[in-house]
C-alpha cells in the first residue's frame, strides 16, 4: 500500500499579530493501493471533513519522511 497526504490550498490562517494570511490547511493522510483508493479512505476516516466547504483537495505520495512528486 501507498501512503498518501491531503492537503488544501483554500483557507487562511492569523499571525500573532492577527494579521490574516493564506496558507495550506493539511487535512490528514490515508493508504491505500493508488490516490483514488486512499481518497476514498481519507473520506471515509475523516467525515469531520464533510462540514467545511474545501473544493480542491491536493494528493502527495509519501515515502518515509520524504515527499514524492511534489508540485506546488
Amino acid at each position: 500500500m501507498k501512503s498518501y497526504l491531503f492537503f488544501t490550498k483554500e483557507g487562511f490562517t492569523f499571525d500573532n499579530n492577527n494579521k490574516e494570511i493564506e496558507n495550506m490547511q493539511i487535512l490528514g493522510m490515508a493508504n491505500g493501493i493508488d490516490v483514488l483508493e486512499a481518497f476514498r479512505s481519507f473520506k471515509i476516516n475523516q467525515p469531520y471533513l464533510k462540514d467545511f466547504a474545501f473544493k480542491e483537495v491536493v494528493a502527495v505520495q509519501t515515502v518515509g519522511d520524504v515527499i514524492m512528486n511534489l508540485e506546488l
